[in-house]
Formats: C-alpha cells, sequence, structure tokens
C-alpha cells in the first residue's frame, strides 16, 4: 500500500501542506485512508523553515474492517481503517500527485522548496530523530528513500525532500491528533470568523483537547494569523470526540476537515546535553545554576545566563512569553534550574520554552551592620576589604552583619510559557505530568 508524503509547498502568503495532503485525499476518491493521515513537526529552530516546518504523509489502499470518520472532504465523508490491501499504481499516483503538487505549491516563494515522495516502503526511523533535532541534508534524504524504493521528485532547492522522507520515517512513540477545519476558498486571506465564547466552551467542554485559549491574554490560539486554508486547528490527546469538539465552535463554516496523527506535543526534538557541546538550531534540555541575575533590555526581553561547570550560556525570556518573564526575573544568582528551549543562532542565547526551578537560594538583604563585640555600637565600614571598625573602642572585625531573608517569588516547580508563545513540539506541562 502506497505512502505519499510532501513537504514544503505553503508560504507567510498563503496556501497550506495540510489542505494539499486533503487534496491528495480528495483525488482518490476509490481508495482509501489507511491508519491516520500524519502531521509531523520537524526541528523548528530551523532559519529556512516557511512556517511550522510540518510535513504530511498519509497511506492509501484498499480499507478491511471496520472504519473509523477521521474527515469531510468536498461532501464526503473520510474513513481511515487500521488494515488494508493494496491498491493503485504507484507511477500513476505518482503523476496525479505531480500534477496536484505543480498546481497548489507557492512556487513564487523564495523560501518555499516543495517536495513530494510516493513509496510502498518507509524509510529509516533514524531520519526522523535527526531531522526533528539537528540539520538533515538533501543527500541524506535521497539516500534515505533511494533504499526505499521511492518515486520522488523536488524542485528549487529540493529541501522539500528532506521533510518528505522524514514523514514517511516517523514511528510515534509520544502522539497527539489535531482536526484541521479549513476555509471556502473564496474567504482565504480574509479575517477570520471564530467565536471566542464558543472557543472557550469546547476548551472546558473537552479536557483531552489543549492549547486552545489562553485565559490570561485572552487569546484564541486555535486559529492561525496567516493567510492559509486553514479556519482552526484542535489538538488532543485521544481523536475520539474531536468532531463533537469541533461542532462546538461557532463562526464562520468549514469547508473540510480531517483528523491527523501528529508528534506535536511529545518534545521529541529536545536533547539532554552540556553547555559546552549545545550547538545553533538544537532544542535543548540543561541543568545548571544561575550565574549572571536577569535583566529586562530593550524590548521587554528578560536575559540572564546560566553555567553548568562546562561553560556559560545566555538565556531568554522573550517579549511573546509575556507572564513568564516575570518568572524568569523572579530568579537569583546561585538558583538551581533546568532549562529547556532552542538555540538561537544570532544572537547566540537559549529561548527558553521550560523551566523546572531545581533549588532556590535565599534572598537576603543586609539589614544592620555588625555590633561592636565590647561595647555593643554598630560598627562602620571600612570599604572595600569588608571589614568594619568600632569608632569607639578601634576594635576591627570581618562579617557579623545582620540580614533579613525576603520570602521568594518563585518554587521549586515547573514552569512554562503561555498557550499564546507555545511552539508546536512542546509537550504542555499537564501532559508531561
Amino acid at each position: 500500500m502506497p505512502y505519499i508524503a510532501v513537504d514544503d509547498t505553503d508560504s507567510v502568503k498563503g496556501m497550506c501542506t495540510t489542505f494539499l495532503l486533503t487534496e491528495i485525499i480528495r483525488i482518490f476518491p476509490n481508495l482509501d485512508v489507511i491508519g491516520y493521515p500524519r502531521l509531523v513537526r520537524l526541528n523548528p529552530n530551523i532559519p529556512w523553515k516557511t512556517r511550522g516546518n510540518a510535513a504530511l504523509s498519509v497511506r492509501l489502499g484498499k480499507g478491511r474492517g471496520e472504519g473509523r470518520k477521521i474527515g469531510e472532504i468536498a461532501g464526503r465523508s473520510i474513513y481511515a481503517y487500521e488494515k488494508g490491501i493494496e491498491a493503485g499504481d504507484l507511477n500513476e499516483i505518482y503523476e496525479k500527485v505531480r500534477e496536484l503538487v505543480e498546481k497548489l505549491a507557492v512556487f513564487d516563494d523564495e523560501k518555499t522548496n516543495p517536495g513530494f515522495a510516493v513509496s510502498a516502503n518507509k524509510t529509516s526511523q533514524s531520519l526522523y530523530w535527526k531531522a526533528v533535532r539537528k540539520i538533515v541534508s538533501v543527500e541524506e534524504a535521497v539516500e534515505e528513500l533511494e533504499k526505499s524504493g521511492a518515486l520522488y521528485k523536488a524542485y528549487k532547492n529540493r529541501r522539500g525532500l528532506v521533510g518528505s522522507a522524514a514523514a514517511l520515517s516517523w514511528r510515534p512513540k509520544r502522539r497527539t491528533y489535531e482536526l484541521i477545519a479549513y476555509r471556502y476558498e473564496e474567504r482565504w486571506g480574509t479575517p477570520r470568523e471564530v467565536d471566542e465564547k464558543s472557543v472557550i466552551e469546547m476548551d472546558r467542554s473537552f479536557p483531552e483537547t489543549f492549547d486552545n485559549y489562553d485565559y490570561r491574554n485572552k487569546y484564541v490560539a486555535i486559529t492561525p494569523n496567516t493567510p492559509c486554508p486553514i479556519l482552526y486547528g484542535i489538538r488532543a490527546i485521544g481523536p475520539e470526540r474531536l468532531e463533537k469538539a469541533h461542532k462546538m465552535v461557532k463562526g464562520e463554516k468549514a469547508e473540510r476537515w480531517v483528523i491527523f496523527l501528529s508528534n506535536q506535543g511529545s518534545d521529541d526534538n529536545m536533547l539532554g546535553k552540556r553547555i559546552f557541546d549545545i550547538q545553533p538550531y538544537e532544542s535543548v534540555v540543561i541543568r545548571g545554576k544561575v550565574a549572571k541575575a536577569p535583566v529586562t533590555i530593550e524590548g521587554g526581553h528578560v536575559i540572564f545566563s546560566i553555567s553548568d561547570g562546562s561553560g556559560e550560556v545566555e538565556s531568554a525570556a522573550y517579549e511573546p512569553t509575556k507572564e513568564f518573564r516575570e518568572t524568569i526575573r523572579a530568579l537569583v544568582r546561585g538558583d538551581s534550574v533546568e532549562i529547556w528551549g532552542g538555540v538561537h543562532e544570532k544572537p547566540y542565547t537559549l529561548n527558553i520554552e521550560k523551566l523546572r526551578v531545581l533549588g532556590l537560594e535565599k534572598n537576603r538583604v543586609k539589614v544592620h551592620n555588625p555590633r561592636c563585640p565590647k561595647c555593643g555600637k554598630r560598627m562602620k565600614s571600612t570599604g572595600r576589604d569588608g571589614y568594619y571598625r568600632c569608632r569607639d573602642c578601634g576594635i576591627k572585625i570581618k562579617g557579623g552583619e545582620e540580614y533579613r531573608e525576603i520570602p521568594r517569588k518563585i518554587e521549586e516547580t515547573w514552569y512554562e510559557v503561555p498557550v499564546c508563545a507555545r511552539r508546536h513540539l512542546a509537550r504542555p506541562l499537564r501532559l508531561l505530568r
């Protein structure tokens, strides 16, 4: 049964590779979907990504057994089957997909470099782990596609083959699901009409869904901010009630919808590392102590540094992380922390996504100089050497100051950026625990 994978057909100006995949399903009405269509997020730090760095794949054949409804396209209910048999000629499928990609992909965007593959076999799963955590070359992707016997085609700089090959290689460990609803074509690029109250009601009615709404920032998180065909996407830990959740959202009518199996919310991109070993474009988990206290710089970004004995790196809570910056500002030098985030090349910083406070230093302020051990009067500082002298007795000592401990505004627990700043692969804390 053939697998079809496609990547990098979208643009910040419009289109969406997930929509193109629904079109692939639509143009093969005599074939069934075997398993769920797959939405596979890859390394989120890659500088040449178009938007969310997602690659797509679907398996087609003749379904056997009882199907499960996973969508509606062009008025037709779409069912997925756990098992199936071979159907369709590989070369014919390749030609139809090629025509569709060449019709819908946004070729005039310099960042868009489409690629697709049709294969009877999957590629090595090691390719997925490299593509979600590091950088994969076009040559590596081609080698894997050749090994699998795939028919493939790429355009422009051919980087779309990387995502296509990686989508074929993903074997889920942690998995989530997303129901994506799409707009009628005549509405593409116009303001979306999604009722905020209905999103809140849906979020509260379906606790298995996540990242629908940011209550503190009053932000509807299910709608994209680009002029693409997507109306909204609802994510969940299971697919069973996603259609019901979809039906609760009020606003403009969706033209189609499909449920995808995904690695979103998996933290698959994260690598445990020592600071000396981290590289730009990686997503890492590091442990260490706060070496330089947080400061707020121009733009509202909060910067501090962390050291683990092997090195030191600046870490940042950027302005879009909103109230999360208050958590970072509450850190002091010496606090023990674990940071999850992506490594920027320029400026070389660790962009924080999650923070785990492992140990807190006592935050003390001096309230009095020491008393003279002879007469009991307060002593005066002699300067930078750290000594104190009693003016009456002439006695000189070091230490003995009186301090007051200031209660900390942070605890030894987990913290995360708000929903409005969450990246696709980041696992929300309520799913992590």
